[in-house]
């Protein structure tokens, strides 16, 4: 099997902002940026900011928020028995929906 190693930050990205240790954000093949003598990449913030944006979000908090939304759209829905959810007040048991 062929270990391939395209992609994969050289020891000069070690302070870029786009060094994602198995690959570079940029898109672009560090070793051949190198070779030419300096990578137009560098610390770039536009292309760090792109990726960014493209990037899903991760963590326990992007999971929550997932949670929380999927949770409002099920809220939203009829039920089998024709009834939308109706919360339960703070105070005591939930308030019957006027027909």
């Amino acid at each position: 099997m062929k270990h391939h190693q395209w992609g994969r930050p050289v020891g000069k990205c070690k302070g870029c902002c786009l060094n994602r240790r198995t690959f570079c954000a940029a898109g672009v093949d560090p070793k051949t940026e190198w070779d030419r003598g300096r990578c137009r990449s560098l610390n770039d913030q536009d292309l760090l900011e792109a990726f960014r944006a493209a990037e899903p979000a991760q963590g326990a908090k992007a999971a929550k928020l997932v949670r929380r939304a999927r949770a409002a759209q099920t809220r939203s829905e009829m039920h089998h028995n024709g009834l939308v959810f109706v919360p339960a007040r703070k105070g005591g048991p939930a308030k019957a929906p006027r027909s």
